[in-house]
């Protein structure tokens, strides 16, 4: 399965809001009428988040108990690698029946084309978490769909461009290796279909986009960290009566990472440490997810 491909199918913006989902560990509930397409499919994602540890429903874990004694320690340390859950598609409702929080869960479900029950479904799924990104996958027919959020409301300029540096890196990478080929091939005489098979990069380009995907995404990890480490310590002295702000342009040059806005970085703690430092940026404001409640099933 060619991941990339398949979100090329995607209008970008819809793209953006999948990375965007997967990095603030919003429970996404991929849907479709072929499990093994829907199960690989869910392995694609996971594996784009690679800082978190993936733990598998009904391989790693089985009962509450077992999921709640997998993720203690990240509350209590901050250097523990945050879980990511995988459920194929064949544990799915079991899944849904034994686990009332599925944050940061990645979930697939079978259903039939005509969707009789889908309705009955995302009812039944919605109360699970207060956001939760659907994805509709059924052979050539695509579609995203989030729930009790605007979708407007969400600043998603950081994941676009990561997908933006994606495809110019990639197609920079790919002129580069051409152009060394074509100096050879113009000074000898070769056959058509090998100089056609000699210049196709297509599988290259695949793994050209996931290292660059990689590379971008530990950045915004690394960089969030980093600014995390440092509002932590502010917000120690906060705590000992000692006020002290920073300033948004300040944090990002010291964290030498200004790709991304402020308030998405304080996003993102917030979801991946539960800490709120939002009060420390003496000229930031909170974009975190509003309440307004906005369907949009079935764009794409």
């Amino acid at each position: 399965m060619n991941f990339f491909k398949i979100l090329d199918k995607f209008k970008k913006r819809y793209s953006s809001l999948i990375l965007y989902c997967l990095l603030d560990r919003i429970p996404i509930i991929v849907l479709g009428d072929n499990s093994d397409d829907v199960n690989n499919f869910l392995i694609e994602l996971s594996e784009l988040i690679h800082f978190r540890k993936e733990y598998v429903f009904y391989t790693d874990f089985i009962s509450a108990d077992e999921y709640e004694g997998l993720i203690t320690n990240e509350n209590i340390d901050y250097n523990y690698q945050r879980a990511n859950i995988r459920c194929p598609c064949e544990v799915a409702i079991k899944a849904l029946n034994t686990f009332k929080n599925i944050d940061s869960w990645l979930i697939g479900i079978v259903i039939p084309r005509e969707k009789k029950d889908e309705a009955k479904l995302n009812e039944f799924i919605n109360i699970k978490s207060t956001i939760i990104l659907y994805i509709s996958f059924f052979h050539n027919s695509f579609s995203v769909g989030l729930g009790h959020i605007d979708l407007k409301s969400l600043d998603l300029s950081l994941e676009e461009s990561i997908f933006k540096k994606i495809s110019q890196d990639t197609e920079k990478s790919i002129i580069k290796m051409k152009r060394v080929l074509n100096d050879k091939i113009t000074s000898n005489q070769f056959d058509k279909d090998l100089v056609k098979t000699l210049l196709d990069f297509e599988v290259e380009k695949s793994e050209l986009k996931k290292n660059i995907f990689k590379r971008e995404i530990q950045n915004f990890f690394s960089g969030s960290k980093r600014a995390f480490f440092i509002l932590s310590r502010l917000n120690l002295l906060d705590n000992m009566d000692i006020r002290t702000k920073i300033g948004s342009k300040t944090l990002l040059e010291t964290i030498d990472y200004e790709d991304a806005p402020i308030e998405r970085i304080l996003s993102f703690i917030w979801k991946e440490w539960g800490e709120d430092f939002s009060n420390l940026i003496e000229d930031g404001k909170k974009s975190f997810m509003g309440n307004k409640i906005v369907s949009l099933w079935g764009q794409n």
